[in-house]
């Protein structure tokens, strides 16, 4: 049944930009990410998001009564520029933990959460057909940006140590060589997302150097660095470059709620400048920025993200426990430092068919095929999630996948 209520011949597929065409926009395919269940009582490990129960509503409805009781018409109003002055002293302060290299309130710049930060690097920085450095894998949500403004992507292994310093070099050689435009270097240094890893301090160091001999910016990704289970991840690369050559993004989505749509950029003056003239979306809501504010300085939100640090190591712990109970002879990982990831490896079982068989057994999770860009590379790795469930319930899921690789090896 068509939902025109008259004839014609319009064809938006005709008309789609390349950057949607390259995303898959008018294909008649379902989305890879779509892992139906018949189970009654599913846990989904699918989506890195923060539980709900440690949302602090209390706290944040009477920050936003507070905004919103004021009087201040301007909290509804356009925020134009960088954003509000009170927050962005509050994020140039070390004492808040946002960063570790003070220099101004205007070396940052607020966006609609990371998503709208990625955004706004593309817009400023790329042109179609430059290249991009990656993760591989990473997070899907930054390659879909790229790939939307005709960027080109070159995934980078990834180490112990982080992404492979020396593929980044052999790479940048080649690319000397030939005179392809390599304009970005795209990490999440620390907790990675999927793999949960770590960068170390010396490849951060490395790269960042790199990064600055051949006039390559870094977009480092710390959605994830205030989220240690007990130590703090090494020094960021920001900073190791005295703020240069790096753009720090930074997001309230993982440590308060998903849905505050509140991010940051952290840059070299210039940069900030830059990324101000390209923005076109009026800024993000002002009564939002206050009340973070607020939350901030009484001191509330320090005491949060402690209490979230505690509870996703418990989580952490509770999924591994479970998973070392009833799967070791089907998985191998790595267990994380801090994060919302698990990343193990499927020994003797095809992982895409485990996602599959696990859902029948009511347990939802995303293959690793979908956070690479060429699922070629992809080594038989799942992706869980265990931020979004409580420890007791993690503590269900290793039952559950046995159960799925007995059905797979019988």
């Amino acid at each position: 049944m068509r939902d025109s209520m008259i004839d014609t011949n319009f064809d938006v597929i005709k008309i789609l930009s390349a950057g949607a065409t390259a995303l898959g926009a008018g294909a008649e395919t379902e989305s890879r990410w779509e892992i139906p269940s018949a189970h009654p009582d599913p846990i989904d490990l699918a989506v890195g998001m923060p539980v709900p129960e440690g949302i602090p509503m209390a706290s944040l409805a009477n920050h936003f009564s507070n905004v919103l009781s004021s009087g201040r018409y301007g909290e509804m109003e356009y925020e134009y520029g960088r954003g509000k002055i009170d927050l962005r002293e509050l994020l140039n302060d070390p004492n808040n933990g946002f960063t570790s290299l003070s220099q101004t309130p205007d070396n940052f710049i607020l966006f609609n959460g990371g998503s709208g930060c990625m955004e706004s690097f593309c817009a400023t920085f790329l042109n179609p057909g430059d290249i991009v450095l990656v993760e591989g894998p990473s997070f899907s949500g930054t390659v879909e940006t790229i790939l939307k403004y005709q960027g080109k992507i070159i995934e980078i292994p990834m180490t112990a140590e982080g992404m492979s310093y020396q593929a980044i070099e052999e790479i940048v050689a080649k690319c000397g060589r030939s005179g392809e435009v390599i304009k970005g270097i795209y990490t999440i240094d620390d907790f990675h997302n999927p793999t949960g890893v770590t960068m170390s301090e010396n490849n951060r160091r490395m790269i960042g150097q790199l990064a600055l001999e051949n006039g390559i910016m870094i977009l480092e990704d710390s959605t994830y660095s205030g989220l240690f289970f007990e130590n703090a991840p090494p020094l960021d690369m920001y900073s190791m470059n005295g703020g240069e050559g790096v753009l720090r993004m930074g997001t309230f989505s993982k440590t308060i709620a998903t849905g505050l749509r509140l991010g940051w950029l952290q840059g070299s003056s210039e940069a900030i400048d830059a990324i101000k003239k390209t923005r076109s979306d009026m800024g993000n809501a002002p009564f939002i920025q206050t009340a973070v504010s607020r939350f901030i300085e009484s001191s509330e939100y320090s005491s949060h993200v402690k209490e979230m640090r505690s509870l996703y190591k418990s989580q952490c712990k509770a999924l591994i426990n479970s998973l070392t109970q009833h799967c070791s002879n089907y998985l191998e990982f790595i267990e994380p430092g801090g994060g919302f990831f698990l990343w193990p490896k499927c020994i003797g079982v095809d992982s895409a068919a485990l996602t599959k068989s696990a859902a029948e057994e009511g347990v939802i999770f995303p293959d690793g095929s979908l956070f690479y860009q060429d699922p070629s590379l992809h080594e038989n790795h799942i992706r869980l999630a265990f931020s979004g469930n409580s420890p007791e319930r993690l503590g269900e899921v290793g039952l559950r996948l046995r159960k799925a690789f007995e059905k797979l090896l019988d």
